[in-house]
C-alpha cells in the first residue's frame, strides 16, 4: 500500500517548508488545541496513512541552540509517553549525526520565560517542547496511525519571549499583525526581545529549510 503522508503545522510559514516533504496533505492548527484536532480530522479525511508534526519548537535543554533539528523518539504528554514510528523517523533522517533525538514535551500554552523552560528540563528531561506534537501523538494512538515529529529549535532555553509571542498567530496559522502592532504600541519595551527572537527564528527557518531541501523526503514513497 502506497504511503500518504499528512503533515500538521502550527503556522503557514511552516507549511511552506513542509511542502518539500512531499506530503499528501498539509494542515495548519493555528497553534491551538482545537485547531489541531480539526486539522487532524481533515488529514484523516484526506486518507493519509501517517502523520508528521512539523515546524518550530522551544528548546529546554540548555545545550541546544536555535537551529537544532529535532527528531524525538518519545512525546511526553500529561505524564504519558508516546513513541514515534521508528520507520518514519528513519525516513525523516533520524540516523544523521547532527539530528537531536530524545523526548519532546507537549505544552498547551506558550512558555515565554527562560526560568520556566529550565525548570521543565530539570523536571522532565525533555530536550524541547511544542504545542502540536502531543495532540498528534494522542490522536494517532487513538486512531492507530503511525506518526513522527520533525521540528527545529526556534527559541533556546535561555531565551525569554516578549509578551506578544502569545498573541502572534491567528486561527488560520498566519501572523496576527494587528494584534502584534497593538501590543508593541502598548509595550514598546518588547522590541529588543522581538529583534532577538527574530534572529533566532531566522536561523531556525534557514536550518529547517536546508534540511528538508537536501533530504528530498518521501520523494519515492
Amino acid at each position: 500500500m502506497q504511503q500518504r503522508i499528512g503533515v500538521l503545522v502550527g503556522m503557514q510559514s511552516e507549511a511552506k517548508l513542509a511542502r518539500h516533504l512531499y506530503p499528501a496533505a498539509i494542515e495548519a492548527s493555528g497553534a491551538t488545541k482545537e485547531g489541531a484536532k480539526l486539522a487532524l480530522n481533515r488529514l484523516v479525511v484526506a486518507n493519509v496513512t501517517s502523520i508528521v508534526s512539523f515546524g518550530f519548537a522551544a528548546g529546554l535543554d540548555p545545550l541546544i541552540k536555535a537551529g537544532t533539528i529535532l527528531l524525538p523518539n518519545v512525546i511526553h504528554v500529561n505524564g504519558k509517553d508516546y513513541v514515534s514510528d521508528p520507520m518514519l523517523r528513519v525516513k525523516l533522517g533520524a540516523e544523521k549525526s547532527r539530528i537531536k533525538v530524545g523526548a519532546l514535551l507537549h505544552s498547551d500554552e506558550i512558555i515565554t520565560a527562560s526560568v520556566e523552560k529550565q525548570e521543565l528540563f530539570q523536571r522532565t528531561g525533555c530536550v524541547a517542547l511544542d504545542m502540536e506534537s502531543g495532540i498528534v501523538a494522542q490522536y494517532c494512538a487513538d486512531h492507530q496511525i503511525p506518526f513522527a515529529v520533525l521540528r527545529v529549535v526556534c527559541d533556546s532555553a535561555a531565551r525569554d519571549l516578549p509578551p506578544l509571542a502569545c498573541m502572534a498567530l491567528s486561527h488560520d496559522g498566519n501572523l496576527n499583525r494587528l494584534q502584534m502592532m497593538k501590543s508593541l504600541l502598548l509595550n514598546p519595551g518588547q522590541i529588543a526581545g522581538l529583534i532577538k527572537l527574530g534572529v533566532d527564528a531566522g536561523i531556525a527557518y534557514s536550518q529547517l529549510n536546508s534540511f528538508v531541501h537536501h533530504k528530498n523526503m518521501f520523494e519515492n514513497i
